[in-house]
């Protein structure tokens, strides 16, 4: 990761809402960097942070042990919430009454010396030149999924080496339905880059087969995605892999106190890549969340048709379809994903909801369907609003919308014959099932 400069870091003890506190105190231009209290020092002190803020629930008899060591840093220290108090006496303490981080914004400013110049306008500039340094003369090839993160990154490595870049749009066999064809096409109608398009569908889901642990899914899709571009990267003689990866991909990839036990999960852009991996990497938005990418999208001059698209996860549908991928099951889920993402268009609801999506529930149940008896699959359907992923409410859609979606999935796609709708919020479940 690069250093930015007056980087304050958020130290997480045990702390539900770490997140959040960093994005609300970015909002104020002071740029939050989010770090377990099991760090070590050293990696704490390559960010040549300006001051720390331990943030706790609960109180931690091993975070508490680590405290002395931060302590002695000799950095200015703010302690949040009454646990954070009594495992950083020497800190100042703040309270956050009802969300508000002006405490928090006020320590940063007047402690650490913050300028708040911490701008998305600065940040294009700082990544441009940064990419730059890094490339060199040398060739990127892109993982592009059409969605927002890796769209604003291409349209960033573009605007540092141009046509040195090359993007790469894989088929895995595991897209929404029509979407191989459409991305191909805003992608061409709205930018002058280099796109290759391979076709790998058969190689990805002849090797899920049979796999139903959901990290097992991610970390084979990771690695086939990276065996894919190293082919076409040998073709273009490039040494460099861009990607797409965003703050929250990383936070839920480290473990609080280092157990790997702890992780929430590995994402394919993160804990999915081999040890062996044959690119060093260009990740240009990986300290940013997903609004702050979707302001660099839109100063960039990125369509509105791209940064206002749904967010997709990197293993798409293999994410949303639980347990072992079988190609008839998955076609189950394209046709019933279709159907909520044209009701909801339809219904003036795709602009009012963050993320809408199905799920393939593997289980069977009774039903009736044209008169007769049926033992067929369960559709579930999510919607969600959020600002960065880090939290989210689920979207209360009006019934007839809902009633509309469920009677469209069950009449007009084999093998289901029944739709739920699932209302978990972010914590305590993650945006997507698995």
């Amino acid at each position: 990761m690069k250093r930015t400069p007056e980087t304050v870091i958020l130290l997480n003890c045990g702390c539900e809402n770490i997140q959040k506190i960093a994005r609300a105190v970015r909002d104020r231009h002071i740029y939050t960097m989010v770090m377990p209290y099991s760090v070590p020092i050293e990696r704490l002190q390559a960010e040549q942070p300006v001051g720390i803020i331990v943030c706790a629930d609960r109180i931690s008899a091993a975070a508490a042990e680590k405290m002395p060591k931060f302590t002695a840093l000799g950095l200015p220290m703010l302690a949040v919430g009454e646990a954070a108090a009594e495992m950083a006496p020497e800190a100042r303490r703040a309270e956050m009454p009802e969300g508000d981080v002006s405490a928090l914004a006020e320590f940063c400013f007047r402690d650490c010396g913050c300028s708040g110049n911490w701008t998305m306008e600065k940040f294009i500039d700082e990544a441009v030149a940064d990419i730059r340094r890094q490339v060199g003369d040398g060739r990127v090839v892109l993982g592009l999924s059409g969605g927002v993160d890796s769209s604003v990154v291409a349209a960033l490595i573009h605007k540092a080496i141009g046509d040195r870049l090359t993007c790469v749009f894989v088929n895995h066999g595991l897209l929404r339905k029509n979407e191989a064809e459409s991305v191909q096409e805003i992608f061409g109608r709205n930018f002058k880059m280099n796109l290759k398009y391979i076709n790998a569908s058969d190689r990805f889901l002849d090797k899920l087969a049979g796999v139903a642990d959901p990290e097992k899914k991610r970390k084979i899709i990771g690695k086939e995605f990276i065996d894919v571009f190293a082919e076409a990267a040998a073709e273009i003689n490039a040494p460099f892999l861009g990607q797409g990866t965003i703050y929250p991909d990383i936070l839920e990839s480290i473990p609080l106190d280092g157990n790997p036990a702890g992780v929430i999960k590995s994402h394919h852009n993160v804990g999915g890549l081999p040890p062996d991996l044959k690119f060093q990497l260009v990740e240009p938005v990986e300290r940013l969340f997903k609004d702050e990418v979707r302001v660099v999208g839109k100063l960039l001059g990125l369509p509105a048709e791209l940064l206002n698209r749904h967010p997709f996860p990197g293993p798409s549908l293999g994410v949303r379809h639980l347990g072992p991928i079988d190609r008839k099951t998955l076609q189950i889920l394209r046709e019933a994903d279709a159907i909520v993402t044209e009701e909801l268009r339809n219904s003036g609801w795709y602009d009012k909801t963050w993320q809408t999506f199905a799920i393939f529930v593997p289980v069977k149940t009774v039903g009736m369907k044209n008169h007769q008896r049926t033992y067929d699959y369960v559709i579930a359907i999510r919607s969600i609003n959020s600002v960065d992923a880090v939290t989210a409410e689920v979207v209360r859609l009006p019934w007839e919308l809902l009633f509309k979606m469920s009677d469209r999935i069950i009449h007009e796609v084999e093998g289901v014959n029944r739709v739920v709708y699932d209302i978990t919020h972010k914590p305590p479940g993650t945006i997507e099932w698995e």
